[in-house]
């Protein structure tokens, strides 16, 4: 039994407007490959021979050019080429939108069928936060989407559409997944998964795959940033042969009523509110470290991480004897400018590119305090994805970055070459916090920030979403 495995990996903001190239992703080709994916065990375990494709995951970011989307999936094409197999098997995001295009995922996935056809089962794990469009769901055989927000279960997921896919290749059958549509968007950081609902459908889907019959169950939350005709949520549920789909059929329907019974239940899970405010917000606890997430520029939600509205904010006020820190915001010319300084040196330099309206420049004075290394997240959080520079101004130390990121766990700030202890207020690029931060945090507040990932959806300018979609 031969398979393909593989990783084309990207969440797209159309909100901003910077395009994603080839050279934006962590890429790794070859035996690699291997090496990165959870599934590649599992599928071992089954005596499977493991057909390397490829590795390409990105940064959340904008709208992917599509010679970036053809680089890749001519790669991806080029090895099937070389080799029959039984199966394929891939990790994808849900959310990709590739210029002129669209949804990059269907363009890749109906590109593979017509190279290997029908009969070759297909399985995908994917983020939660996938906008799913109902023709993917047509020529695929498996599909889960991850399980928890903020996501910690990736290699539990490769595992599970890895056993999933060995099943299905044994029996020789091709099924196809029952799939509803919601007419639903819903604003990522109102869903995470320790609280309602999303603990209860989390639940649910659970008991679901406890059914006879059932492979997987999946919920889709959408990508609220990503304006397309089919940004939302969606139910996808896997039979195990053809005669369980009409199981899987009913058993979608009935998680379809049970998660739009809860629909309304979505919010905040902290304090959400306006940018001056969070920040008094943060500075009156007295415990540490408190984070204050820069909601509307969130590099993890592809926001270009160049807002400059809470830097100037802080530049302005008293800090009560409180230390902070702002990581990071990504200015390549003023990181050039500082990377020719040593540290210790005496620097002043403006930041704020102007991209838009909320990146105006501000102009900082202080020592360059360290130089280090930018970390990815997800699929690339131990790879370097661009570098560094910190400029300490009395109570403020400003991160500067050579690329658009977010700091999610404390190595990030290791290898930026600081120390989150040393911090009373921590500013990121992020929504929600990711798990490793909420696990030292002494306080959170959303700063609900103007950007590429304004929180308040109902408020922003969709182009392609339908109209019948709400938005919560």
């Amino acid at each position: 039994m031969k398979v393909l495995v593989g990783c084309f990996y990207h969440e797209t903001n159309t909100f901003n407007p910077q395009p994603t190239h080839k050279e934006d992703f962590v890429f790794v080709e070859g035996d690699a490959v291997l090496d990165r994916l959870h599934s590649v065990a599992a599928l071992r375990m089954q005596q499977v021979d493991v057909i390397p494709g490829i590795y390409a995951t990105g940064l959340s970011s904008g709208i992917v050019t599509k010679s970036t989307f053809d680089f890749f999936a001519q790669k991806l094409l080029a090895v099937l080429q070389d080799t029959e197999v039984d199966g394929i098997w891939l990790h994808l995001h849900g959310s990709m939108v590739v210029e002129g295009i669209g949804s990059g995922e269907l363009e890749l996935i109906k590109q593979i069928r017509a190279f290997v056809g029908s009969q070759i089962p297909i399985s995908l794990t994917l983020d939660i936060h996938g906008n799913i469009p109902e023709e993917l769901s047509q020529l695929v055989n498996i599909v889960r989407a991850y399980r928890t927000v903020p996501h910690t279960d990736q290699a539990e997921t490769e595992r599970i559409t890895a056993e999933a896919l060995t099943a299905l290749i044994a029996i020789k059958e091709t099924i196809t997944p029952a799939f509803v549509k919601l007419p639903v968007v819903i604003c990522g950081e109102k869903a995470l998964g320790n609280r309602e609902p999303l603990q209860s459908i989390f639940a649910e889907l659970a008991a679901v795959e406890e059914i006879e019959g059932i492979a997987t169950a999946s919920f889709f939350l959408g990508h609220a940033w990503s304006d397309t005709a089919h940004t939302g949520a969606s139910v996808f549920v896997v039979p195990r042969t053809r005669h369980d789909v009409e199981t899987a059929e009913q058993a979608c329907h009935r998680l379809v009523e049970f998660i739009v019974a809860r629909k309304h239940q979505f919010d905040f899970a902290s304090q959400a509110l306006a940018p001056e405010q969070a920040l008094d917000y943060a500075l009156q606890i007295d415990d540490k470290p408190v984070f204050v997430s820069d909601s509307g520029d969130n590099t993890t939600a592809g926001a270009p991480g160049c807002n400059t509205v809470l830097l100037k904010l802080l530049t302005q006020r008293d800090l009560n004897g409180k230390k902070a820190v702002i990581a990071s915001i990504f200015d390549q010319a003023a990181f050039a400018e500082l990377n020719q300084h040593e540290v210790g040196e005496h620097v002043s330099v403006w930041v704020g590119g102007g991209a838009d309206d909320y990146s105006e420049q501000v102009l900082l004075t202080g020592i360059l305090k360290a130089k280090g290394d930018l970390l990815g997240y997800l699929n690339a959080e131990n790879d370097v994805v661009g570098q560094v520079c910190t400029i300490e101004m009395d109570a403020l130390d400003v991160v500067i970055a050579n690329r658009g990121d977010s700091f999610i766990s404390i190595n990030h700030f290791v290898r930026a070459g600081l120390q989150f202890t040393d911090y009373d207020v921590i500013v990121l690029k992020q929504g929600y916090l990711f798990d490793a931060l909420t696990k030292v945090a002494r306080g959170e507040v959303l700063a609900l920030t103007p950007g590429a990932t304004y929180l308040q959806i109902a408020e922003l300018n969709y182009l392609a979403l339908p109209a019948a979609v709400e938005r919560i």
